[in-house]
């Protein structure tokens, strides 16, 4: 069935990019503007002048000249219709990472090259009132799946719906921006394990007054990984930033973000609980997510997610000048069943990420950098890049029924962590970006790194460099 999903998802877009490849076959190129190769160089067809049949078009919205197409190259490749109404943007991101672990003989993380994330994003509008996204995504287990596939309706930029399969608007980590924008490789202790990630729901938004205020409030499919609706249930889930200082004209605190965000579910069908990792998001545990990040406990195999879940966060941002500093706090209750009885296990966590670009590039938020001065040799440029020293703290607590109620085995797992990563980002050019991490993690009590040699550790070490392309 998900095969299925996928093939039909790739199969509309083969047929957007043919027709848009038609209409520019079928059209006759105007002259092309002089400009410096550092502005982007817009590519338009004129159309014929026969006008569109509005036979079967009801009250012959269509009925007009064909409309001019233009394509152009900024981030990512967009075609268009001179007058905005009709867009589509294509965009490619993948990263590699390069994982040296210390223990080095951990089992079953071991050293290696591997493929967190390749994406395929597609995505734009129809007329001013509907914009549309579709994104397919090979994750570290080697598989391509539906990552996005929704539909906006944005009246206004103050009041939207968005129906389809989007990120859940719970944790400041997950909303406000996506992983090629993060300030360490991947994100906080409890968001990476309790994160709510993606899911198929209807979810009302907007922001007011230039974003002052963001809003989203929605009901989701509740599902614990992957694509298939297998609840009964819906999540309930909403989200609230504020920048109090957005339009004071205080330099120094207009990208003050506060907020927090909070859900509700409830698991009415029983599902496995996967490992919780220090190093890697993913919604399966398979070969390939158990070799790619430490694991720090490993639930009993006879437990089972059941029942509610109730999670709730506070975060703090402030970005100014070549500063970012980004902080949550999350608290949580999730449901869990062992040989019938039922346990509800708090899990406590926060993080804290401060990060500074020594080269003097200026952040408004976690966006596209564009380097003061890049590093492209073959182009002439030699500059250095922008270069970004960072450090965060994770921490993660997870209550004493764990151990209490034989969720988990307490000689070979722990219940608190805490996580240090301390590095620096660089970003040659304005599509290009490397990580360099070292990790460090430190253990509540001793947990099992190689079984076969009894070998237990209150410290974990990780040494990770990330190549990433995003255009």
């Amino acid at each position: 069935m998900r095969g299925r999903c996928v093939i039909s998802a790739i199969a509309v877009v083969v047929v957007v990019v043919f027709a848009c490849a038609l209409a520019c076959d079928a059209a006759e190129p105007a002259e092309p503007a002089t400009t410096n190769t550092d502005t982007v160089v817009p590519v338009a067809y004129e159309s014929s002048e026969e006008p569109w049949s509005t036979e079967g078009q009801g009250n012959g919205e269509f009925g007009q000249n064909h409309r001019r197409l233009v394509a152009e190259f900024e981030d990512g490749v967009v075609l268009k219709t001179d007058d905005d109404e009709f867009e589509l943007a294509i965009r490619i991101m993948e990263q590699t990472d390069f994982k040296y672990f210390s223990p080095r003989d951990q089992m079953p993380a071991r050293p290696g090259v591997y493929i967190p994330r390749f994406r395929a994003y597609f995505e734009g509008h129809i007329t001013s009132s509907y914009g549309y996204e579709l994104s397919l995504q090979r994750s570290v287990e080697g598989a391509f799946d539906i990552l996005d596939a929704n539909i906006n309706f944005q009246p206004s930029e103050e009041f939207q719906i968005k129906v389809g399969r989007f990120i859940v608007p719970y944790s400041y980590d997950w909303y406000d921006h996506l992983e090629q924008y993060f300030i360490a490789p991947e994100r906080g202790l409890y968001p990476l394990n309790f994160g709510l990630s993606r899911e198929a729901g209807v979810m009302f938004w907007g922001r007011i007054n230039d974003g002052e205020v963001q809003y989203a409030l929605g009901g989701f499919s509740g599902q614990l990984s992957g694509l298939a609706d297998t609840n009964t249930t819906r999540d309930l889930v909403g989200y609230l930033n504020f920048r109090p200082f957005r339009n004071t004209g205080s330099m120094m605190w207009e990208n003050l973000n506060l907020g927090g965000s909070a859900a509700y579910g409830d698991q009415a069908f029983a599902g496995e609980p996967l490992p919780l990792r220090t190093s890697l998001q993913s919604s399966e545990n398979d070969d390939a997510a158990q070799a790619a990040s430490s694991v720090f406990l490993e639930y009993e195999d006879d437990v089972e997610v059941l029942g509610k879940r109730e999670q709730a966060a506070l975060h703090l941002a402030w970005y100014y000048e070549q500063l970012s500093f980004e902080s949550e706090v999350q608290v949580g209750r999730f449901g869990y069943e062992k040989e019938d009885v039922a346990t509800n296990l708090p899990v406590v966590g926060y993080n804290i990420a401060l990060s500074y670009f020594i080269t003097g590039e200026e952040v408004t938020g976690r966006k596209i950098v564009i380097p003061n001065r890049p590093f492209n040799p073959g182009s002439g440029q030699t500059g250095p890049g922008a270069i970004e020293p960072y450090v965060r703290y994770s921490y993660l607590q997870l209550g004493e029924q764990l151990f209490e109620d034989q969720l988990a085995d307490g000689n070979d797992w722990t219940r608190q962590i805490s996580m240090v990563d301390l590095g620096w980002n660089w970003y040659p050019n304005r599509y290009v970006k490397f990580y360099f991490d070292w990790q460090v993690s430190m253990y509540g009590s001793p947990v099992v790194l190689n079984e076969e040699k009894d070998e237990r550790s209150k410290t974990n070490q990780l040494f990770w460099l990330r190549a990433q392309v995003f255009f």
